[in-house]
């Protein structure tokens, strides 16, 4: 065999190499969540309030999808979709399950409703961690506040953000750790007196 054939199958082994490595290692994929919807905590530990309720998602949050790769020590991956749309459509239907009625809006206008919600997401960070690098995780980050009738904020969460440690499938995961966060932020919002004690005066 001439020098230059041998050198062929050389570089062909060390791909071969590398793509099995790859596949040992876990890392080398692209998870794609265009076709992932929200997940919806359990109805069941939601105590709803009689309210004609309004929420307002801002467009920043809607058309999030670069989400902040904090990966290291491993192949390229990469997890891509609309993470804006999943997280507004997981605060969207928990307050369905919190409130009578709810309606959502492009533009808050005070005096509208009983009571007006402000969510958003300012940033979703993850690690795609490997066999040699474990350690996955997704944080989200953002804020929730209620505002009465008159447009005065009576309550904003403390809780800005939740880490969550990767199990199963990414496509599973992202909205499973947005869910997390915006519970929390439900059962804080039930919990509410100032909440549970306004008049529902909107017909």
């Amino acid at each position: 065999m001439n020098r230059q054939g041998s050198w062929k199958n050389i570089l062909v082994m060390v791909a071969i190499a590398s793509t099995m490595s790859a596949a040992l290692s876990g890392c080398a994929y692209h998870a794609d969540l265009a076709n992932v919807g929200p997940l919806l905590p359990d109805e069941a530990i939601l105590d709803k309030i009689p309210l004609k309720a309004a929420v307002h998602i801002p467009e920043s949050t809607r058309n999030y999808t670069q989400p902040n790769d904090v990966s290291s020590g491993c192949l390229a991956m990469h997890v891509t979709g609309n993470f804006g749309r999943i997280f507004a459509g997981t605060v969207e239907g928990t307050l369905k399950q919190v409130f009578d009625d709810l309606t959502v809006v492009s533009q808050p206008a005070a005096g509208a409703y009983d009571i007006l919600v402000e969510a958003e997401m300012t940033e979703y960070v993850y690690k795609a961690g490997c066999m040699g690098n474990p350690g996955s995780y997704g944080i989200v980050k953002g804020s929730i506040r209620a505002l009465d009738a008159t447009g005065r904020e009576i309550w904003r969460s403390q809780q800005t953000l939740k880490k969550s440690s990767f199990t199963g499938s990414w496509q599973e995961f992202v909205p499973e750790s947005m869910t997390s966060l915006v519970g929390t932020w439900a059962l804080e919002l039930t919990s509410q007196p100032q909440i549970r004690q306004l008049p529902a005066k909107t017909p």
